[in-house]
C-alpha cells in the first residue's frame, strides 16, 4: 500500500457498511479519499473519527446522488481542480428498496437501477 499513499481515491457508498470500511483502511494506508453519498453526515463523521485516530491519509467527504448526472459531473470537476483527478475509484454505491417487483413503485426501480447502470458513467469520467 505504501505506492498509493498520497494517491486519490473515489469511493461511492461511503457513509456505511463496506463503503465505510473501505474508506476507512484508505485512510489509514494514507490515501486521501473523496467519500461520496447522497447524505454526508456519516461521512463527515467518519472522517472525524479517523482524524482522531490519527490516520495519514485524509477523508473528503462529498454530498452527491448517482442518479443526477449533473451531480456526477460537477463531483468529477471539484476533485479534478482540487486534487488533479482520481487515482482509485471504488464503485460501492448501492440500494435495496423494499418494493415488490409486480407491484412496486416504478419510481422507487428507477432509483434502483439509476444507481447502479450510472457507475460506468462513473468510470468512464475518471
Amino acid at each position: 500500500m505504501e505506492r498509493w499513499k498520497g494517491r486519490v481515491a473515489l469511493v461511492s457508498g461511503a457513509s456505511v457498511g463496506i463503503g465505510a470500511a473501505v474508506v476507512k483502511e484508505l485512510v489509514q494506508h494514507g490515501m486521501k479519499v473523496v467519500g461520496c453519498a447522497r447524505s454526508v453526515d456519516k461521512i463527515e463523521k467518519l472522517a472525524a473519527e479517523c482524524a482522531r485516530s490519527g490516520f495519514s491519509g485524509t477523508l473528503i467527504p462529498y454530498k452527491c446522488d448517482l442518479t443526477v448526472e449533473e451531480e456526477i459531473i460537477n463531483m468529477f470537476s471539484a476533485i479534478k481542480s482540487s486534487h488533479q483527478g482520481v487515482d482509485v475509484l471504488i464503485n460501492n454505491a448501492g440500494l435495496a428498496l423494499p418494493e415488490p417487483l409486480l407491484t412496486g413503485r416504478t419510481s422507487s426501480w428507477r432509483t434502483m437501477i439509476d444507481v447502479r447502470s450510472k457507475r460506468p458513467h462513473v468510470a468512464q469520467l475518471v
